[in-house]
């Protein structure tokens, strides 16, 4: 599942393009991927004020203060394209024959059309994403259910200090994931914070000293931070609209790397399953 850097990566690119645009009308494949039932109705003639990330969702801000919020999945893309036929946006690669990012294919769920002839397509295999419109109380009680943004100023080092606290006993690397403490935090930056932090993912909240929570939220902003400017991670779960995988997964220290050396002191990197997420990381490096 694409993780905050490539959420937010797909909605760097959408807001360059559907700015200011007018839905026109829509056509939806697949009914229980949106919602509520009168969606075409309330999206027909909304004007696009923003687009905007919450956690691992895509908020595209309508004038009238209704949000149109996608959240891609295991295998979702949304795709804008013009009217020559480029593209901008992102998600889950597909891997098959006779798909084009570009055009409607087996895989597109839904079409949102612009009044200037440009769309917005919803690509999904598994069918697991989704489109809800809310209004602005909506998503704020959405918002409410989930964590603090690691990337914005609320995430304090207090505020992490009583995250923490507020789930001892759980193994870090759990707590990470959990998206109701902080948001957007997935495997990928998860296994890569810990490294560089030189913590094991295994420990318990409660054992982590004063100097490694600094060092872990740290490395946690400066990790995510760059795996933005890389455009994200592609590892079986992000392409870029024009077909382009993150570069991130170039600077992959562990995630996915079990059974080969740990760059930092040559050890063979160990895996092991936390809160049933598949964890790599060093044994000798971690502690």
């Amino acid at each position: 599942m694409p993780e905050l850097p490539e959420v937010q990566t797909v909605v760097n690119h959408l807001a360059r393009q559907i700015k200011g645009k007018v839905f026109s009308d829509c056509q939806i494949k697949v009914a229980k991927m949106v919602s509520p039932k009168k969606f075409k109705v309330l999206i027909k003639n909304s004007k696009v004020s923003n687009v905007l990330r919450r956690a691992k969702m895509i908020v595209i801000e309508l004038a009238g203060g209704q949000y149109l919020i996608v959240h891609l999945k295991m295998t979702g893309q949304l795709v804008y394209v013009n009217r020559r036929g480029q593209a901008a946006g992102g998600g889950h690669p597909i891997k098959s024959a006779d798909f084009a990012i570009t055009r409607p294919n087996k895989f597109t769920r839904i079409i949102l059309n612009f009044a200037d002839g440009s769309r917005l397509l919803f690509h999904d295999i598994r069918k697991f994403g989704w489109l809800k419109l809310v209004d602005r109380a909506e998503l704020a009680a959405i918002s409410r259910r989930l964590g603090v943004e690691p990337l914005s100023k609320n995430f304090t080092l207090k505020k992490f200090q009583d995250i923490l606290e507020r789930r001892p006993n759980l193994k870090i690397k759990q707590l990470l994931l959990l998206q109701e403490l902080i948001a957007g935090i997935g495997n990928i930056y998860a296994d890569e914070s810990l490294f560089m932090a030189r913590i094991n993912p295994g420990r318990q909240a409660k054992s982590l000293t004063s100097a490694e929570i600094r060092r872990l939220r740290s490395t946690i902003i400066s990790k995510l931070k760059e795996a933005i400017a890389f455009g994200g991670t592609s590892v079986n779960t992000f392409v870029s609209s024009s077909g382009r995988r993150g570069h991130f997964v170039e600077k992959l220290k562990v995630y996915q790397r079990s059974g080969q050396k740990c760059y930092r002191c040559q050890s063979i990197l160990t895996k092991t399953v936390i809160g049933g997420r598949g964890t790599v990381y060093c044994s000798h490096c971690q502690k």
